[in-house]
């Protein structure tokens, strides 16, 4: 252990306040420390926190175009898509 962090996540409940709702803003784990479960760990702890006050849910942004194991991740803690939006670009010169 060098003490750089495996894992993090950044939560609050400044983002659709009107929800009622906690929102993860980052979570993350460094690739050499994933598949241990940090990042299921450190997303219970947030839902646990919001229902503690009370929140409605937790709320969380993430391309539906991920390759990495997130998407899975969510769907196994009982997140569900309740927005999918695509982005559209016009290419400059």
């Amino acid at each position: 252990m060098d003490g750089t962090p495996a894992a993090m996540l950044h939560a609050h409940d400044g983002f659709l306040a009107d929800e009622g709702c906690g929102y993860v803003r980052h979570v993350g784990v460094r690739r050499e420390r994933r598949g241990q479960g940090l990042a299921r760990l450190l997303l219970r702890t947030a839902f646990a926190a919001d229902a503690a006050r009370g929140r409605a849910g937790t709320l969380l942004h993430v391309d539906a175009n991920n390759t990495t194991p997130a998407l899975g991740l969510y769907r196994s803690l009982g997140m569900r898509p309740v927005l999918v939006v695509d982005v559209w670009r016009r290419p400059g010169r």
